[in-house]
């Protein structure tokens, strides 16, 4: 039959989508403000192979200098002025606090930020023991996570906090890009809304899976039937 081999390279064609769309792209953003309720710095979180890769930008490039502590907080709640609500440094696994601790690090530990005295426009850094997929060490979980930053640099080592003084900024990580930052922009305490890591796909995706299924399915009943 002619047209077995055509749908043969049909389905191969089709094959990336239909890989693509079972497992989607998954990204989260935060946006980190003072007690004072100013836009710090905006945060984007995309996943890799060996953790979640951090990107840090300043509307105000010298409006944070020096060294700082920045870790991963277990409550998707930033309630200023203190950012209490944000929780213990997120420990899936129970660890204990510090990039130099024997018994650690907790998935939350973050290295310091390091910005010289003019300050910076962006700051990257990366988080190898979280993911933002389903799983213990999401940062999507349900309640939340949020990003925090501290007055002072963290020693790495002293629990429960690394001696890194006050949280001077704090922002709620949630799944998607800087653009969905609009709908939640407003200056005030941040709180997650309901997590949806389920990896679960949306209709769109679920519709282009179940076309794909039907050609494999027929793929599959001609190339039983096709003469050998």
């Amino acid at each position: 039959m002619r047209y077995v081999p055509a749908l043969g390279a049909l389905l191969l064609a089709l094959w990336p989508a239909l890989v693509a769309a079972q497992v989607p792209a998954v990204g989260a953003v935060a946006q980190l403000r003072d007690a004072k309720g100013q836009s710090l710095a905006l945060a984007t979180f995309r996943e890799a192979p060996d953790g979640v890769l951090i990107s840090l930008s300043f509307p105000n490039p010298s409006a944070l200098t020096g060294v700082h502590g920045i870790q991963i907080h277990a409550v998707g709640s930033c309630d200023p002025p203190d950012f209490a609500s944000a929780g213990a440094i997120f420990n899936p696994f129970g660890k204990q606090h510090g990039l130099r601790n024997p018994d650690g690090p907790m998935a939350g530990d973050i290295p310091s930020l390091t910005i010289g005295p003019n300050g910076v426009a962006s700051y990257n850094t990366a988080a190898p023991l979280v993911r933002l997929s389903p799983g213990p060490a999401s940062l999507l979980r349900q309640g939340g996570t949020a990003l925090v930053i501290f007055a002072q640099t963290d020693d790495d080592q002293t629990q429960p906090e690394g001696n890194a003084g006050a949280r001077i900024a704090c922002g709620a990580i949630v799944a998607g890009d800087l653009a969905s930052l609009g709908s939640t922009a407003a200056s005030g305490p941040q709180r997650t809304q309901a997590a949806g890591a389920n990896g679960a796909p949306d209709l769109p995706t679920a519709l282009l899976i179940a076309a794909l299924g039907v050609l494999l399915m027929a793929a599959g009943v001609i190339l039983r039937r096709a003469p050998h």
